[in-house]
């Protein structure tokens, strides 16, 4: 009797033990499967950010320009920032009467500034010269009345219809002691930069502002 008793009991003890070990390998699988909130944290993280949507715009071909430029008592006064939509303001000191600004929208950048005194009057006149993407420059000028105030040069068209039928070539400006120099190519046998052309200008006072004409 006393033999049976510790079978059963030996029995007994044998299964509330297998019982135990199922409970705690199934509570170990549930956590292997669930993601702990240290690791939640760690993949959100490491996840890559979306892709920025606004297009920016592309850095200037140069930097902002700015210079001054001093005759006597008078300065010019160049700035520009070279950017996308672009323009350059002009301003002066020690004009006697009047002193101003003058902003122009202009296409491409200003890369130069110079002075001259093309009608050899002693007073002096500033050109602004930009370049656009492929290499075409353009020039802006203006002249001292006298040191009391400023305005815009204008350029005259040449007249020598030969210098201007089919001009497709990039043009460059050159300033001399007593002229500018405006340089170009006409095509010739398909090629774009075939026939150089040049056109003289000299500084001639009008009625109300200075020009720049042709010299033929």
């Amino acid at each position: 009797m006393r033999s049976i008793f510790l079978l059963l009991l030996a029995l007994s003890f044998a299964v509330c033990s297998c019982g135990g070990s199922s409970e705690a390998s199934g509570e170990a699988s549930t956590a292997t499967e669930t993601p702990t909130a240290t690791e939640s944290t760690s993949n959100e993280a490491s996840a890559p950010e979306p892709a920025e949507m606004t297009r920016q715009s592309a850095p200037p071909a140069t930097g902002p320009f700015e210079e001054k430029l001093t005759e006597g008592t008078v300065s010019f006064i160049v700035e520009s920032p070279n950017s996308s939509s672009n323009y350059f303001t002009l301003n002066t000191e020690g004009m006697s009467v009047r002193n101003e600004e003058t902003k122009m929208e202009i296409n491409g950048a200003v890369v130069r500034a110079q002075l001259a005194d093309l009608n050899q009057d002693s007073y002096p006149e500033v050109y602004i010269f930009t370049r656009t993407d492929d290499g075409t420059k353009e020039v802006y000028a203006f002249a001292s009345y006298r040191n009391r105030s400023y305005g815009q040069i204008y350029m005259a068209e040449a007249e020598n219809t030969a210098n201007q039928r089919g001009r497709e070539g990039v043009e460059t400006f050159e300033l001399t002691e007593t002229a500018l120099l405006r340089k170009f190519s006409t095509p010739q046998n398909g090629q774009r930069n075939g026939n150089p052309q040049m056109i003289t200008y000299a500084l001639k006072k009008g009625e109300t502002s200075y020009r720049l004409e042709p010299v033929e």
